[in-house]
């Protein structure tokens, strides 16, 4: 009796501070942005560079009373950081007139070994132009970005352990790079399509054969009314389903997407939002995709969609 009250005074007197520093580190990654992590530097003599091993980083610009004292943590942050250490990296700014600062960034945050990324930077004048090891990258397994102007894809593409790909508001370059981006995702099994254009490519064929669950949202107040993001041109987009358990398109028809040996899609929604004017074009869109799904067990329509 007497040894499990010693035992028990010992547990409770246990604090965070005996936690061993891989412990720390690991609670560190997973706080809301790393300027927090950088802040425990100040509570003791063992906290001071703690932070510098944490592999999860963490950038996002809210938060930050001014979109210049992000600009300036990140630029303290860049000098002292050991970049190799990344396995993880969220980033997400507005892009403003700091493209080329940006860039740099990248370039350096952007190792060989990285794991998952995430860069969410929406409208920008210039491109954000990515390292071109990411491309080549044998460890990424999660690929997320968000910028609302050409995508720049390099000539060699092979993304071997890519699981997991979300583009948001993209602008394809061109039919054959565009083809050549999606043909070295091989082992792609999640991939989001949020709002792309599509503008400068004809057609494009998406058959990775592991490929799980297709997501698909496109128009309705996303596009504003310039040269940067005016859909001018009907891409044909074609989706292997063998493997596909999942599909999901809303939007109001501005491509024509065709699944293809999709028997396998078990879960589906179709939500159409009503262009401006129905043409045959439309009924045949809506048509074939129904018809691609009809093996699907739990299958979503909206109303509008079977009106067309």
């Amino acid at each position: 009796m007497e040894a499990e009250g010693i035992m028990e005074q010992r547990s409770s007197d246990t604090t965070i501070h005996d936690l061993p520093d891989h412990i720390l580190q690991h609670i560190l990654s997973l706080l809301f942005s790393t300027k927090y992590a950088v802040r425990t530097c100040v509570l003791s003599k063992r906290w001071v560079y703690l932070w510098k091993d944490i592999s999860n980083i963490l950038l996002p610009q809210t938060g930050f009373k001014s979109r210049q004292q992000f600009i300036n943590f990140v630029s303290r942050f860049y000098q002292v950081y050991d970049c190799s250490n990344i396995r993880s990296l969220f980033f997400c700014c507005q892009v403003s007139e700091d493209a080329p600062q940006i860039n740099e960034w990248l370039q350096g945050f952007i190792n060989p070994n990285i794991q998952e990324l995430s860069v969410y930077v929406g409208e920008t004048k210039e491109p954000l132009v990515f390292p071109e090891h990411l491309f080549t990258c044998a460890t990424l397994t999660k690929f997320q970005v968000c910028m609302k102007h050409i995508f720049k894809i390099p000539f060699s593409i092979q993304f071997e352990s890519l699981r997991t790909l979300t583009l948001n508001s993209i602008i394809f370059p061109d039919t054959s790079s565009t083809q050549q981006f999606f043909n070295g995702c091989p082992c792609l099994e999640v991939l989001d399509l949020y709002y792309c254009n599509w503008m400068n490519v004809d057609s494009v064929c998406i058959c990775p054969p592991m490929l799980q669950k297709v997501t698909i949202i496109e128009g309705r107040g996303k596009d504003k009314p310039n040269e940067a993001t005016r859909v001018s041109n009907y891409c044909n987009v074609m989706i292997d389903g063998n493997s596909l358990k999942s599909f999901s398109y809303k939007g109001d028809l501005r491509n024509d997407y065709f699944l293809y040996s999709s028997t396998s899609v078990m879960i589906a929604s179709v939500d159409i939002h009503a262009p401006k004017s129905w043409n045959k074009n439309a009924a045949l869109f809506v048509f074939k995709l129904l018809h691609a799904l009809s093996n699907a067990k739990n299958l979503s329509i909206t109303p509008i969609s079977l009106s067309v």
